[in-house]
């Protein structure tokens, strides 16, 4: 880690939301996987690279100041900002206006995905952000920090640079530099000189190069290994101990990069295939080398992590894939957990390779039949299966000693209030019949910029309240919108009277439901209660936040809390 670098990335987490098991309460706490590898290139291409998260930086001391940090780093140039969940959007743009306000010369650039969907728009309203690499940004991320540095030879007085992916706010510095990566506001390929220009996608060479594990380059690594895992909230108003007694599955996880890409489209979910290529510009998907990715187990393991978990079950036909990665595992001896999210159901083969390679005491295999209706879960899911064979597959697991997470969601299109219901049979018959399930889950589901819902609600009988990033900024600036409790969208009829409630209505409508009949929730995490137990727990933790000072009625009154 460098002392005085002059490359900063910081990752700003959204800062201030309340739910009343956690009261106020920080979120987005992980880092996306690529902040690392990024940085780890950087510091490969000979520049001085530090990694800071905001939000670990409050937690060890409420008073620090990014901006006087960054005052104390004389040599910092440029300042990367990932804003890759919408749930950011408002932090990460209120911190960049403060640097930039403090330091305009030094540039600010953002990427992500959230970044990345609204490019355009986000240089137009907010010209303190000097730019945004859209998709991808291995290479042109080199590019744009080599002519900010100085790296590259000196360029001739009309000769500038073409950085790909690149969208520059009009009011930038960078205009004399370099050449933006096309016109994205309405969809063009710009010509450039010599030929037309091609956008960046992340060649085979360059995904199989990369260090995903370089958390040494973060401030305070130590610090994020030990408080951050799954769940992804910390509540403000415990200690650190606390945090990591409720608020922690036990497991520390470190999330793998395997692939990139998408095959199918889900409803809800702004990673689908249509906005891959959209927003990366990528078709199909992407496999990392077998070997590196447990090289990365491998150095994660070195700093402490005992599990590591994967989402990308793209291909479930492809699950030969992680047969042979845990054979490699076994040959290299490498005693560790798994947490594996299935976007379909684990195959036989893949149930009993996983058994027999990890310790299954750190493990948990994660299935999201989403709902109990068939109907509803073939509509709105890319990978379809039936309650039978969701049943055998839990059967499965259990058989195999393999702990079983089980997701649900609440007020998805296609359904409604008495196919939900199909959904609260089916967790109180999986709570009958099987031992092994860690934690069972329902939740609403908030909208994605990106996802087929907010491309085109209209297609499901739905409203939203977010077309804009504005719109996300808006609802993400105050107090009404946090992961948990603001869906963003209304399905018409839902509640079967005829009704298409504003997304607000709808979402105070399925909590209520939630609370009442779906609530799970338990002091320990890795686990659930069934709903009686799960409210009573609420409403004891509630009393708990009230009687020290805290609670709903304090946190309204507040004004709404933010870095410094």
């Amino acid at each position: 880690m460098n002392s005085n670098p002059e490359v900063l990335f910081l990752h700003v987490p959204k800062f201030s939301s309340y739910y009343k098991p956690l009261d106020e309460f920080m979120n987005i706490t992980y880092m996306p996987m690529g902040v690392f590898a990024l940085a780890d290139l950087l510091t490969r291409a000979r520049h001085s690279v530090q990694i800071v998260h905001l939000g670990l930086e409050w937690i060890l001391d409420h008073d620090f100041s990014i901006i006087e940090f960054i005052r104390a780093k004389s040599n910092i140039k440029v300042i990367y900002m990932p804003l890759f969940w919408h749930y950011q959007s408002y932090d990460v743009i209120n911190v960049a206006s403060k640097i930039k306000a403090a330091f305009p010369h030094i540039p600010v650039i953002l990427g992500g995905f959230t970044a990345s969907y609204f490019a355009s728009e986000i240089v137009a309203e907010f010209p303190f952000i000097d730019g945004i690499i859209k998709g991808y940004a291995e290479r042109p991320i080199i590019d744009l920090t080599s002519v900010i540095t100085g790296a590259v030879a000196a360029l001739k007085p009309l000769e500038k640079k073409v950085i790909q992916n690149l969208v520059l706010s009009n009011l930038s510095d960078l205009n004399s530099k370099v050449i933006p990566g096309g016109d994205y506001s309405e969809g063009r390929y710009t010509t450039m000189p010599g030929g037309t220009y091609q956008d960046y996608v992340t060649e085979a060479a360059m995904f199989n190069s990369m260090r995903f594990s370089a958390l040494s380059l973060l401030k305070n690594f130590g610090y994020y290994i030990k408080l951050f895992s799954f769940p992804l909230a910390y509540s403000k108003n415990l200690s650190i101990s606390d945090n990591i007694k409720y608020n922690n599955m036990g497991l520390k996880m470190f999330p793998i990069e395997v692939g990139r890409g998408c095959v199918t489209s889900c409803t809800w979910c702004a990673g689908c295939a249509p906005n891959q290529k959209k927003m990366n510009y990528a078709t199909g998907v992407m496999w990392r080398d077998l070997q590196k990715v447990a090289d990365t187990i491998e150095e994660g393991m070195a700093f402490g992590y005992k599990t590591f978990a994967v989402c990308f079950d793209i291909e479930p036909e492809k699950q030969s894939y992680y047969i042979d990665l845990f054979d490699i595992i076994k040959r290299r001896k490498l005693d560790c957990g798994l947490y594996f999210e299935c976007y379909a159901l684990p195959a036989p083969e893949f149930i009993k390779s996983f058994a027999s390679t990890f310790n299954l005491k750190e493990s948990v295999v994660a299935i999201s039949p989403e709902c109990g209706n068939e109907d509803v879960r073939g509509s709105n899911k890319g990978f379809n299966f039936t309650n039978a064979e969701l049943f055998n597959s839990l059967d499965e697991l259990e058989k195999n000693k393999i702990r079983a997470d089980v997701f649900f969601t609440m007020g998805i299109p296609h359904e409604n209030i008495k196919t939900l219901y199909d959904t609260k049979k089916m967790i109180s018959d999986i709570n009958k019949k099987f031992k092994n399930i860690g934690r069972m889950m329902s939740w609403g589901v908030q909208i994605e910029p990106g996802s087929p819902l907010f491309e085109n609600p209209s297609a499901f009988n739905a409203v939203t309240d977010r077309k804009t990033f504005m719109d996300f900024y808006k609802i993400h600036s105050g107090k009404a919108s946090d992961t948990y409790s603001a869906l963003g969208y209304s399905v018409e009829n839902y509640f079967l009277d005829g009704v298409l409630y504003s997304p607000e209505e709808f979402s105070e409508k399925i909590m209520k439901i939630k609370c009442a009949d779906f609530c799970f929730l338990h002091n320990d995490c890795a686990s659930y209660n069934m709903p009686l137990a799960g409210r009573l727990t609420c409403r004891l933790r509630g009393l708990k936040f009230k009687l020290n000072g805290f609670g709903a009625a304090r946190y309204k009154e507040m004004e709404r809390p933010e870095f410094k």
